[in-house]
């Protein structure tokens, strides 16, 4: 019970900041849309941007999960970093256009959206290891050092996020992105 009413105040928030942004969405809007009473909220969060950071966070395990997902479906080491790239960017955009409103409040919560961020750079260049570290064990692939190509993938996909969410052109985007994967797998292909 515990669980659903706040799964609820979370989905209520993540429309609304969706919808109106961050500063522009009220405690008292969140509650009706998620049909609690405003002080019943405060059971749940202390405090709006503590509910923010739920909402992130959120969105952040289904990011995570989605590329899971289609890591574990790719069958080689090849398939598994192009899987990587493709979903990480696809989820990233779909939830860079879900919160389009927040773009206008980017440098207001720029502490907890640096954090953020760099937490999820950390687990990126864990995954992208785990793919690379694979694909050496089983010799498809030839990397001296796994660690620093992680890190070198994960910087080249962050600096493709904010051209791949704000343009429009998806067709050059995606002819980017392939060009991008179809380097890494022949820079580590053996």
């Amino acid at each position: 019970m515990e669980d659903d009413a706040r799964a609820r105040i979370i989905n209520a928030a993540k429309t609304l900041f969706g919808r109106y942004g961050f500063r522009r969405t009220s405690l008292a809007d969140i509650a009706a849309e998620a049909r609690r009473s405003k002080s019943s909220l405060y059971h749940y969060f202390a405090s709006k941007a503590e509910l923010f950071r739920a909402v992130v966070n959120a969105e952040m395990e289904v990011l995570s999960q989605r590329v899971r997902e289609a890591v574990a479906k790719a069958d080689s080491p090849q398939a598994k970093l192009k899987a990587f790239v493709l979903t990480r960017m696809q989820v990233a955009r779909k939830l860079a256009s879900a919160y389009a409103t927040l773009h206008e409040e980017y440098l207001d919560h720029l502490g907890f959206v640096e954090r953020f961020r760099e937490q999820a750079f950390r687990g990126e260049v864990k995954t992208i290891s785990g793919i690379l570290e694979k694909g050496v064990e089983t010799g498809a692939f030839e990397i001296a050092d796994v660690g620093l190509a992680a890190h070198t993938i994960a910087v080249a996909l962050k600096g493709l996020e904010y051209p791949w969410m704000v343009n429009s052109r998806q067709a050059g985007l995606t002819r980017d992105l392939d060009l991008l994967l179809e380097m890494l797998v022949k820079a580590v292909k053996k």
